[in-house]
């Protein structure tokens, strides 16, 4: 009955259609009882072979609309430094080879995107490797580990020459952490209760770039975050990085995809850059793939 809604047709037309077909076909498409129908091994190929056929023609007909002025569109989920570091020179860039393409970039934590993912909202997401259950039907290629660092801004006590710093002291500052959920707040507390602490309150509770750099700078909170949002604040002489460290606290990033999705000439062009762009970046290190 569904179907036959769907396709504005009434439900013996629908049935009639479908005896049609599996007699020109000399198979059973339908294993049929009173609970309703289910695929055979037959009408299981013959979908897929449809659905793949189908996603092909829409590909065409995007490539051909995009030639005659329609603006195709390209749907990126990345995480908040992505988005704010690297990802708007790749798109500027991509636009001059793909001027009638729109970008559309979602910032969020790596849940909320590998959920729009699975959705179908997006068409990648470029974030954190999740643990085997949230990736469960779904393709990563690794493109670079992304280090989390204990920061403060250069005015902070803990920036001072002399000043004691270890972890039991930067736990009794005001600490700014990311969010319940995300992957970079489950490795802070696993590294944490490795090296013999409980995660404390913390005072504030961000992923987002733009506050936690401007937080760091006002010298008033220690952050967690990661290496690539303070690498040139660093290395200016803003921002101070703490000697925390731990194997702990290092993740891969990459690219993550709904395998057998089909790929349009831009947006693996746009993959391309994004593969070459991330993975040459100095402030990474490379574990080739």
């Amino acid at each position: 009955m569904a179907a036959a809604e769907v396709l504005g047709l009434t439900q013996p037309a629908v049935s009639r259609s479908i005896r049609e077909l599996e007699t020109t076909l000399d198979v059973t498409l339908f294993d049929r009882s009173q609970r309703g129908a289910v695929l055979t091994v037959h009408g299981r190929k013959l979908f897929d072979a449809a659905e793949a056929a189908m996603a092909l023609l829409t590909e065409g007909l995007q490539a051909t609309q995009g030639m005659g002025g329609s603006r195709e569109l390209l749907r990126i989920g990345a995480l908040p430094n992505v988005c704010g570091l690297t990802l708007p020179g790749i798109v500027d860039d991509f636009q001059q080879l793909y001027p009638h393409t729109t970008v559309r970039v979602v910032s969020g934590s790596n849940s909320e995107l590998l959920a729009r993912l699975r959705q179908g909202a997006l068409d990648v997401v470029i974030g954190r490797l999740s643990d085997s259950t949230a990736m469960h039907g779904l393709s990563f290629q690794h493109l670079y580990d992304e280090s989390i660092v204990f920061a403060v801004g250069s005015a902070h006590p803990l920036a001072q020459p002399g000043a004691r710093v270890d972890l039991g002291t930067l736990l009794e500052e005001p600490m700014l952490a990311p969010i319940p959920g995300t992957i970079i707040r489950q490795e802070l507390e696993r590294f944490l209760v490795k090296s013999g602490f409980v995660a404390p309150d913390f005072a504030i509770e961000s992923i987002d770039a733009g506050f936690n750099i401007k937080t760091i700078r006002a010298a008033t909170h220690v952050v967690v975050t990661v290496e690539a949002l303070v690498a040139d604040a660093s290395a200016a002489g803003e921002v101070v990085i703490l000697p925390i460290s731990d194997e702990t606290l290092k993740g891969p990033v990459g690219l993550t995809t709904v395998p057998g999705t089909q790929e349009g000439p831009a947006l693996r062009t746009l993959l391309t850059m994004v593969r070459e762009r991330l993975s040459r970046a100095p402030i990474h290190t490379e574990i080739g793939m």
